[in-house]
């Protein structure tokens, strides 16, 4: 009897890892992806001499280029596209140490203007210019329940950092 217990203790122990271990993977794999895609959107924005943003909502995140008619737009296709964060991961964006809150969605812009109503410009809540200069932010990726997350940080000369943050070591 006692050695069943003890079996059931441990099944229920491996499968609790088990279950945190598919949204820590997340975690990991969107961090990373961020970090990646700031180094591409650097890059691109040097080679081709041009402009550009990046903004998030509380469902998505999305780069943005000045359109021919000096407008922001997202980026429509290709690996700077739009991309939906997914559940359970939460971004928080500080720009320059302040805190920046999630930009209304493009969809609810265009409700405001089928009403009637001036609807702001999607507008980029960081820069990315053509001199690989930014505007200096920090991005913390994090999920609810998880003690891990990552922050994604640039400075303003472009250097680009992704850190692994502990809530035990105080950091997170």
């Amino acid at each position: 009897m006692v050695v069943v217990v003890i079996i059931g203790i441990m099944l229920t122990f491996a499968s609790l890892s088990i279950g945190d271990r598919a949204v820590v993977d997340r975690l990991d794999t969107e961090a990373r992806r961020l970090e990646q895609l700031f180094h591409l959107a650097q890059e691109e924005a040097e080679l081709k001499g041009f402009q550009l943003g990046f903004r998030y909502t509380d469902l998505r995140y999305q780069f943005l280029i000045v359109s021919p008619e000096g407008k922001w737009v997202p980026v429509p296709e290709g690996p700077l596209r739009e991309r939906l964060i997914p559940a359970p991961l939460e971004l928080a964006l500080r720009v320059e140490d302040r805190p920046v809150p999630p930009a209304q969605e493009l969809s609810a812009m265009a409700e405001q203007m089928q009403e009637g109503k001036n609807a702001p410009e999607p507008e980029p809540q960081v820069l990315i210019l053509s001199s690989g200069e930014f505007t200096a932010f920090t991005l913390d990726v994090s999920a609810a329940g998880l003690t891990t997350g990552y922050r994604i940080g640039a400075t303003l000369l472009g250097k680009i950092t992704l850190e692994r943050r502990d809530e035990k070591d105080g950091r997170l």
